[in-house]
Formats: C-alpha cells, structure tokens, sequence
C-alpha cells in the first residue's frame, strides 16, 4: 500500500468555533456554551465555555473527521437556552445574537452505508415486483417502482422509489434502511413482524396510507404518515425518533416509543394501556391526548383540543417539563419529579374528578379557574404565580415572566453563576472540555518495532484515553487530566507511555499527579514532568505490569483464544502554574509515544509529530523509517506508512499478527485517498470489518 506523503493518517479534525451571543439583559450576565455531537437529547458533550454577552467566544476542539454536524447550546443566566445546529468544518461559527429559534429536525445523519458496499444485488432504473430472500442485501439506486416481498434478508433505498405494497415475512428477520438522498413514496403495507428492522436516514419518506409496525424503527431523517400511524404490542421493540415525524391522523402506541426530537400529530396521540411513552423534546398534537397509561414527559407536549389523564393514567412530568393544553379532563395521577417545578397549563376548562391526584414538583396553571373540582388536591397544587419555565429549543412557548433579573448564586464569587459553574465551590475552575467527549474514549495504536517495520496490527499497544481540560472563567487553561486504560499489549517488549505537551514548557507545569514508575529509568524534576526537558512531558507508567492484571502467556488481549486480562488504569493530573492560552495545550499540541522495552532514547510517536529531547535521534531515518526532521516528516515509512494511529473511538483492534487492512476492509481506501473516503473505517458497520480478524 502507498500513501501520499502529504496524508498524516488522521481520523479527527480540529475545529475553532466562534461563538458571539447577544447584548446582555443584566449587568455581567454570562452564558454557558455546551457543544455536542449530535442533539442535545442524545448526543455526548465535546466542548463547553463561558461567554460574556455582547462579546465573541472561541472554544477550540477535536472531533471525528466523519462528523458533520454539531449542536451548540447557549444556556442564559436565567435558564432560557437555544440550540443551533452548525456545519462541522475546520472554521466555523455560532450566532446567538436574534430571538431563539427551534433546532431544525436531524438530517443527514450518517448512516455509514450505501448501495454498493456489501450488496449482492443492485436494482438501477427498475420497474417491477421484487422478492428478497434471507442472505440478500439488495440495492435500490436511480428510479423504482413495484411491490417488494421480504423474506428475510436487507434491503437499501437509495434513489427514488414508489411502492405500492411493501410486505415482511413474520418469520424471517427483515432490515429495510432509507438512505441519505432517497425519496422513497409507500402506500399499503404489511411490516407487523416483530423481527423488521426499520432505519430512516431519508428526508422524503412517505407512507400515504395508515401505518402499522410491529418492529423496531428508527428514524432520523423528516417520515410522514398521511394517515394513522399505529405502533403494535407485539414485541418489546422500541420506536426511536431522532428526526422529525408527522403524522396526519392518530399516533397510537401501545408499546414503545422515545421522541429526542420532534414529532408533529395532527389528529389525536393515544398511549394505549401498558406501552412505554417518553418525550424528550417537543411533542405537539392538534387532537385530544390521551395518556391510558404512564406516561414520561421531559421536555414539552402541546395540544390543540383536550387532555385526558384517566383513573390509570400517571403524567409524570421532569425537572421542568411541561403540558400546554386547551383542555383537561383529568381524574389519574400528574407526578413532577425533579428539583425543577414542572407545569401543566390549560387554557379553556378544566374538569378534575374525585379519585384524581398531584403529588411532587409540579402545578397545575388554569389562568380562567378550574371549572369543575371534585379532588382533594390540595389548593397549593392551583397556581399560576411563582414558577419560571425560560424557552428552550424543545419548548418554545416557556411559562411565567421574570419580573426582575434573576437572583445570580455564585458561591465561588468567579463570576459564574453556580448553574452554569462545573465548580460552583472552587474560584479557579468554571468548566470542562473533553476529547473525545465526556463519556467516549480515543485510542491509540502503536507498533513498536520501529525502526524496523512492523505486522501493521496496532496492536502493540493499545491505550485508551479521555482528555478533560479544566479553564477558569476567564477561559484560562488551569488543569488538564488524562484518564488512560490499557486495554492491550500484543508485544514482548515492556513498553512505557507517555505525552508531551508540544506547546507547554516544563516550567509552565505546577505538579504531575496519577503517574507509575517502578523501573527506575525515567528521571522527575521536583514538579514531576520529566527531568532535562525543556517542553513539558509527562511519562505516564514505565511498565505496564503493575497495572494489568494478566491471565498468562506473553500477550495481553490480542489472542482471541485465550482468557482476557483486566485492562490497568490511571488517570494523570497536570496542574499549570498560572492558567494558560487554551491554544498551548490544545489536542493537535497532545504528543502522545511509547518507550520501546525499557530504552529511553527510543521513542514511537504518531506520524509526524516529533520525538522528545530525550530521544536517540540518530535513529531517524534509519532502516524503514525515513524521517526528516529538517521537513517536519517524522515515523514515516518509504509508502508514507505510519507506526502509531489515533482514533476518536474506542477500537475494535486487530487480532494478534493480523494487519489493520485485513481487519477492516475501508482502512486502505482511506488511506490511499488521503482521507478522503471512508472516513469513518474504524467503525463496527455492516460490511466494514473481518470480525474474525479483530480481537472482539
């Protein structure tokens, strides 16, 4: 495999985002900003800051190269927050300066699939009926129209399709996936078996009949159903919205449904007895609602006619959460949870029976009176005064007015209010950034026999790392920590592990905490980064040994045959001297290598990133390696192959001796495009990996 020498293997791309946000409403007010990889419903933190209002705001972070869209949240001082939904590019910016807006549907959201990889049939500019067996992995591209009959196997829709009748075996498994791009119309259907599988990824899909699902689905993209739409007790299968969702008639649920974005019914939503109902952003309903059943609300339902909580009946509402309806007839069980009071607010009549209850966080608002009581709620339940419910990109209506500037707490007097502050109690921190999120974790690779060339299995070592970076409220860098687990060692050699912060001196550090050194050959100043250096570097352990639990023979997980070991952790804390330009120590400036068996001077890094002043660099450009330090070109091999990877991911490694390439079959195609293809290789998709050549 040859690579072009400009490509440097790198799977993520940096981003600086630009944030301004408006005028402030009151004296000093803040915002917080929180960056997320998909909605903020669903997606992981990457990236948070402070902005002061009326200024511009830069946050700077690493994300997937396959990532294409960001969600960036404005939080103001009294709650009210607004999500922009932004182009992932290398430059790019945030604009909170008008009224809020409502974050549009998900689009586009990366199925990770086509209609060539992995088919055994393509269909182009086809016109007629089609029967798809199990083993099949049929593509629709072009135009198509006829019926499609489905005994088991998978289907993908590519182009633009017409389908007068799509049908699914009841014993066979079934996947149908709407692609990216596809405009697909279906009339009659007849999917209730518990085994289909449903993926919409498509912004044009269209039943123009009643619809009914016995399986699971996913939607993504913008799914109209023209006429009812009727998720069946049949399987304990789940309808997950991510998208947007219409419906024409009723919604009818009667087992489970989870909306992380929008779903607009424009005739009645029935949750029917027994089925699992929550609602995470914003539910709107033109007809009557009628939750037989409990039902979880975290965000914002509207409806257009009449609520109806029967003697079954518990509306739980969330922290917040609010009903807004034209009527109530209510006689089950409201329920507010959470230290947030939630609110159901009615704007006819409300008729409340006898055996009905409230109980928990919540009120019930009627601004005209409650028409008809027969309860013993109590009266303190009755109110339209004293709760605040700011507008958000899920709830664009809000409840009550602030009739002042809130009331700021900051505990630590930095500035920042305590609900905005990630440390309301520490003066010297305000928030975290995390690569590669607050929950994910990035990998790296590395072969270590350089500079002799290795298997290609990046195996040698495979570290996990979470990166958390702690500012101040002035934006300020004051402390970086490095959780780090070593997940396995396909070597012999007792390798350590370490990072250099390319743009940190060693006398910018204050102290290095969470290290292993037992062998004796790496040498500490008094702040703990490593003596004789004049960029800060940090050697995380000197042997993994102490740290791994194994379960005998010289590899450590990388043989699928034998008993896996217990991976080893650490995390490693560095406090800087006086806080620092986010830019010195920003995730491109993270040098991260390993020390080959014990030998300081012989380091491996990632493609061009330089060794450290401890290393031999008379080993440059020897045997396979051809560095050249004079050209910025370090651990490269003749065809521009690299000894080290990072990955945005946890990995799914090679198996012990098997090269990447055969393990995942984009990997070449990545790289010998520079990138361009395949960016997301490393992924677990269908048709990706050689699962009998990766470790797991």
């Amino acid at each position: 495999m040859k690579v072009n020498e400009s490509f440097d293997f790198r799977s993520t791309r940096d981003v600086q985002l630009n944030v301004r946000v408006g005028t402030s409403s009151y004296a000093d007010e803040r915002a917080r900003i929180n960056v997320y990889n998909d909605l903020p419903t669903i997606g992981q933190l990457v990236a948070t800051g402070i902005a002061s209002l009326g200024k511009s705001f830069k946050l700077e972070f690493r994300i997937p190269a396959s990532l294409t869209d960001l969600y960036v949240e404005k939080i103001d001082a009294n709650g009210a927050s607004e999500v922009k939904k932004i182009h992932a590019g290398t430059s790019i910016s945030a604009d909170f300066l008008t009224a809020a807006q409502v974050v549009s549907a998900r689009q586009q959201a990366g199925s990770g699939l086509d209609c060539t990889t992995g088919v055994t049939k393509a269909y182009s500019n086809h016109k007629g009926d089609l029967t798809i067996k199990a083993g099949d992995v049929i593509a629709l591209t072009g135009t198509y129209s006829g019926k499609i009959t489905m005994n088991g196997g998978t289907l993908r829709i590519c182009g633009t399709a017409t389908i007068p009748n799509l049908i699914t075996n009841k014993s066979a498994a079934c996947k149908i996936y709407f692609l990216e791009g596809s405009t697909v119309t279906i009339s009659a259907t007849d999917i209730l078996a518990p085994t289909t599988s449903i993926y919409n990824y498509s912004n044009a899909l269209s039943f123009t009949q009643n619809l009914a699902t016995g399986g699971s689905y996913e939607n993504y993209g913008k799914m109209t159903v023209n006429g009812n739409f009727t998720i069946n007790n049949n399987t304990s299968n789940t309808y997950l919205n991510n998208g947007e969702l219409i419906v024409k008639q009723a919604l009818i649920n009667n087992r489970h449904l989870v909306n992380n974005n929008y779903i607009m019914v424009e005739g009645y939503y029935e949750a029917g007895g027994e089925s699992f109902n929550e609602n995470n952003c914003r539910l709107i309903i033109d007809g009557n609602f009628i939750p037989s059943y409990t039902f979880t609300n975290n965000s914002y339902i509207k409806v257009g006619s009449e609520t109806r909580i029967s003697g079954k009946s518990n509306l739980v509402l969330n922290s917040g959460a609010m009903l807004s309806t034209s009527k109530l007839v209510y006689e089950g069980t409201i329920t507010g949870k959470g230290t947030t009071k939630s609110v159901v607010k009615v704007a006819g009549t409300t008729s409340i029976g006898g055996a009905a209850s409230m109980e928990g966080s919540a009120n019930l608002c009627d601004a005209n009176g409650i028409e008809q009581n027969s309860s013993r709620i109590a009266s303190s339940y009755f109110s339209c005064g004293g709760t605040y419910l700011p507008t958000s990109s899920c709830n664009p209506e809000g409840f009550g007015t602030l009739q002042a500037a809130p009331t700021i707490i900051d505990t630590d007097k930095d500035g920042v209010a305590d609900s905005q502050d990630d440390y309301p109690n520490d003066p010297t921190r305000a928030y975290n950034t995390y690569y590669p999120s607050a929950t994910g974790w990035a990998t790296y690779g590395f072969e270590d026999l350089w500079p002799a060339q290795g298997d290609y299995d990046f195996n040698d070592l495979v570290i996990n790392s979470r990166i958390t970076r702690v500012f101040n409220a002035d934006n300020k860098l004051v402390e970086m920590k490095n959780q780090i687990i070593i997940r396995a060692i396909g070597a012999s050699y007792d390798n350590g592990f370490g990072f250099q912060l390319d743009g940190v001196s060693s006398s910018e550090v204050a102290s290095v905490t969470g290290y292993s050194h037992t062998k004796g050959y790496v040498q500490l100043a008094p702040n703990k980064t490593e003596a004789g250096q004049s960029k800060a570097v940090i050697v995380a352990y000197d042997t993994p040994e102490p740290l791994i639990k194994r379960v005998g023979g010289s590899m450590f997980n990388t043989v699928k045959e034998s008993p896996a070991g217990t991976p080893g952790q650490l995390e490693l804390v560095v406090r800087f001297a006086t806080p620092l330009d986010p830019a010195k120590a920003s995730q491109e400036k993270i040098n991260p290598f390993i020390i080959v068996d014990g030998k300081r001077e012989v380091e491996v890094h990632l493609a061009n990133y330089a060794p450290t002043g401890k290393a031999n660099a008379s080993l440059l450009g020897t045997l396979e390696d051809t560095s050249k330090p004079g050209s910025g070109r370090y651990y490269r091999s003749a065809s521009n192959l690299p000894w080290a990877i990072e990955l945005p991911v946890e990995f799914n490694y090679p198996a012990e001796k098997v090269p990447v390439t055969e393990a995942y079959l984009f990997f070449a195609d990545w790289a010998q495009s520079g990138g361009q293809l395949r960016t997301d290789w490393y992924l677990n998709k269908a048709g990706y990996t050689n699962n009998q050549k990766t470790f797991k």
